[in-house]
């Protein structure tokens, strides 16, 4: 009787926080984010999720680059040292760039948990390939012919 067994040693890949950004591992090797896409790419659906993940980085960015401008744009009003201003005047100029600095702030924040949730998705859907440690297995099989084994892949 021969027996065969093919053991499949794991590439998981790994992200976790930091204050920079994420780091990437792929087993317990640090990889860099070029290198996670190269890897991702070659599967369509794991692919998918990573480049919506940051399409949202992007659209995160400019949102909260309109946030700063927003905020200092209201500050400037708000500091606006002209003579003829009162300091109602003042506050009436600085609301509509105060309110468009809140509203770029929540929106960055919402599409950057987005792209994070996006990006935990391609890591997950990568790593399920690797939820069987072999490749093909053997199985017990009965039949009118009598008991066997086969592979099943």
């Amino acid at each position: 009787m021969l027996t065969i067994a093919v053991n499949v040693s794991a590439q998981e890949i790994t992200a976790f926080p930091t204050m920079w950004g994420m780091e990437y591992y792929q087993d317990d090797k640090e990889i860099t984010r070029k290198e996670v896409k190269s890897i991702f790419s070659k599967n369509e659906e794991v692919y998918a999720h990573w480049k919506k993940a940051n399409t949202k980085d992007v659209v995160a960015g400019i949102a909260l680059a309109g946030e700063f401008v927003g905020v200092f744009w209201a500050t400037t009003e708000l500091l606006n040292d002209d003579p003829t201003l009162t300091n109602r005047d003042r506050a009436k100029n600085a609301i509509g760039p105060l309110a468009g600095g809140l509203a770029g702030a929540i929106v960055g924040v919402i599409y950057l948990n987005s792209a994070n949730k996006s990006r935990k998705r391609a890591i997950l859907s990568y790593n399920k390939q690797f939820d069987k440690t072999t490749t093909f297995r053997l199985v017990p099989v009965g039949n009118s012919n009598g008991l066997g084994v086969a592979l099943r892949w």
